[in-house]
This record gives structure tokens, sequence and C-alpha cells, in this order.
């Protein structure tokens, strides 16, 4: 069985001093100007964003009468440039873990890369509502155990092709600082070699992950001077 490589990402975060920055919305929008709002996601300036996902549920089967709990936990990581006022194309990372127990418990992980394309509604300086696609390549393993049956062990390795879909709002201070709520929804397509250890068989699988999640976090927007 391959190995799933965990990656290892490095986030720098700058944080700057308010009071000494010349370059606030109304410093830019002059007195007599007729627009008075200055959408914070203009175009040419970059937006880097930090957030977690969480999503938890309860299913129970009525043939058999168990009970499954499953709980997914999520860090995404992205970073773009507006192409214009209020359009984004960047790319996104999300590292994804998920636990089910029941009967059969299932410890999975994924990992997710690909491009974004965001849309920003409002002209508003205090923030907007935000639509944010994905598509991208997905790695996936997972561990299957059955309690029943102490030495059954089934492995899964893969990859594939998944889609990500955020809609949300995001509340902009100070032209700066972003702080952004929201709901994501993810839709792999996965082709894994399972290994069954118990009886040593290998078999192909397609495997299909929905899911919705609540995702939060905050970015920072920045001018292009800056780098």
């Amino acid at each position: 069985m391959q190995k799933f490589t965990v990656f290892s990402k490095r986030l720098v975060l700058i944080f700057l001093i308010f009071n000494a920055c010349p370059i606030f919305p109304q410093d830019i929008v002059s007195a007599d100007s007729t627009d008075a709002t200055l959408t914070p996601f203009r175009k040419g300036r970059w937006l880097t964003s930090l957030s977690g996902s969480i999503s938890s549920s309860r299913n129970q089967l009525s043939s058999t009468n168990d009970k499954i709990i499953s709980n997914e936990f999520g860090i995404n990581l992205s970073t773009g440039k507006f192409f214009k006022d209020r359009w984004l194309f960047g790319v996104t990372f999300q590292a994804i873990k998920e636990e089910a127990k029941g009967e059969l418990n299932i410890v999975g992980e994924s990992l997710y890369i690909g491009p974004q394309f965001a849309r920003y509604f409002s002209k508003n300086k205090d923030g907007s509502l935000f639509l944010n696609v994905s598509p991208g390549f997905v790695l996936y393993r997972s561990l299957a155990t059955i309690n029943d049956i102490p030495d059954y062990r089934e492995e899964s390795d893969g990859d594939g092709f998944g889609t990500l879909i955020s809609l949300g709002y995001s509340y902009v201070i100070r032209d700066l600082i972003s702080f952004n709520i929201g709901f994501n929804l993810q839709y792999y397509w996965i082709n894994a070699d399972t290994i069954n250890e118990t009886g040593g068989a290998v078999n192909t699988e397609n495997i299909t992950i929905s899911n919705i999640s609540f995702t939060f976090g905050f970015g920072v927007i920045l001018d292009d001077f800056f780098f």
C-alpha cells in the first residue's frame, strides 16, 4: 500500500500597525465623491485566508439498530489576487480528517489542492457576501475496523478529482483584515486501492465523498506594493 504523504505548510502572517497605515478608504475617497463606499476587494490586491471547518452527523441503521457518529475537521489555506473589482483568482489547499464511530469504525484523511475563483457581491466597504468555487486534485486514505472482529483491518489509498464550493460573508476591518463565516460543500470522486489485511485481498474501488461543513476564519488583504 502506498503511504499517504502528509504535507507540511508554512504560513507567514503579516501584522501591521493600523494607526500608522495611511491607506484607508476615507483617505482614498475624496470628499466630493459620489460613491460613499469603496470595496476592500479592489483590483490588484492580494487576499490570503486561513480558516477551519467542522461538521458532525449521526446515522442509525434500522435493520441492525447500529449507530454511526461521524465527525470531520478541516483546515483551509488560500491565497489569490483580485484581477477585477470583487473578482478573485488564486489557489486553495485543504486538509481534512474524518472519524466515524459505531459497529464499523473509519478514520480517513484527505488532502486537496486546486485553483479557486471567488466573487464578492457587495461594494460595501464593511464586507460582502461571497461565493468561492474550486475544482482540484485529491489525495485520500482511510482505515476501517470492526468492533466484533478485532483483527479486521481494511486500508484504502487513492487519489482523484474534487470540487469545493463555499458560500458565506466576509466582514472587513480597516480595509485590511477580513473575518469570514459560511458553509463549505465538498464533493470528491476517488479511485482507491483497498487492502483487506485479514484476508490479504486487494481491490480497486471508486469512492464518492460528499459533505457540508460550517467554516470560519480570517484573511489579510494587502496591496501590491507590499510584495
